[in-house]
């Protein structure tokens, strides 16, 4: 073989190891959460929670809100582009909500994720 044929042949076997390597880096496995095979609900499903607002509080940057309702265990994620601001002002501690949101994983913890404003509805104060 020529120079420039070794150099065509190795360049060529890098990018199909290139490939390999993102295939197998970026493919959905068995224990991932977005898998079809599992048996739960689907995390990206719309869910919709009621109950009374135990505790707010502000995330430590980005503005975010976390809300705790006696209703669910699982935390509410209210990020600033959803409003989070203008619902701080709105809700108080006390104060019975209607919240919608998708299920999402941090930190290994599920959460429930709400998308916008409209999404929280305070049904009594």
């Amino acid at each position: 073989m020529q120079k420039e044929e070794k150099i065509v042949v190795v360049l060529l076997l890098m990018a199909l190891g290139s490939l390999a390597v993102a295939f197998w880096a970026f493919a959905p496995g068995e224990g991932d959460l977005d898998s079809s095979s599992d048996s739960s609900p689907q995390k990206d499903a719309g869910l919709t929670v009621e109950g009374l607002v135990l505790e707010i509080k502000p995330t430590k940057s980005g503005g975010n809100l976390l809300l705790k309702l006696g209703s669910t265990s699982l935390p509410i994620f209210i990020p600033a582009r959803a409003g989070a601001k203008e619902l701080q002002a709105r809700i108080q501690a006390g104060d019975r909500v209607k919240i919608r949101g998708t299920i999402s994983a941090f930190q290994s913890n599920e959460e429930l994720v709400v998308s916008r404003q409209a999404d929280v509805q305070v049904l009594s104060a």
